[in-house]
């Protein structure tokens, strides 16, 4: 669905093609600067709730924007079974306020997102 990568202070996520047509871009570049908090999730879909624009599988897969009823923008990949990270950010940047990634790895991601941010 995506490769994340930290390099040269920045949060990179690069979209597989397929979900390219669901969150309207292929790659997501973040400072880390830029980067508020990190949080580990257990279950990263239950954390992406109010109106969409993307792909919706019930219990299964989110791909896309989520925008809160507060009006807090979401870049949501995320799978069901695979835990993930919350990026909060200081201020809106490439159009989101937060991500949620769901990602194997997620507790080795939540690692060197604060170590880099230290």
């Amino acid at each position: 669905m995506m490769h994340v990568e930290i390099a040269h202070g920045t949060l990179t996520l690069r979209f597989a093609p397929w979900a390219r047509l669901f969150t309207r871009t292929g790659v997501v570049s973040v400072p880390l600067a830029a980067i508020a908090e990190v949080h580990h999730l257990d279950r990263p879909l239950a954390a992406l709730t109010g109106f969409h624009s993307g792909l919706l599988v019930s219990g299964v897969v989110k791909l896309g924007t989520w925008t809160s009823p507060g009006g807090v923008r979401r870049l949501a990949a995320a799978r069901r079974e695979v835990p993930g990270v919350r990026v909060v950010l200081k201020d809106r940047v490439a159009g989101y306020d937060e991500l949620i990634l769901g990602v194997p790895e997620a507790r080795r991601l939540h690692h060197d997102l604060t170590a880099a941010r230290a």
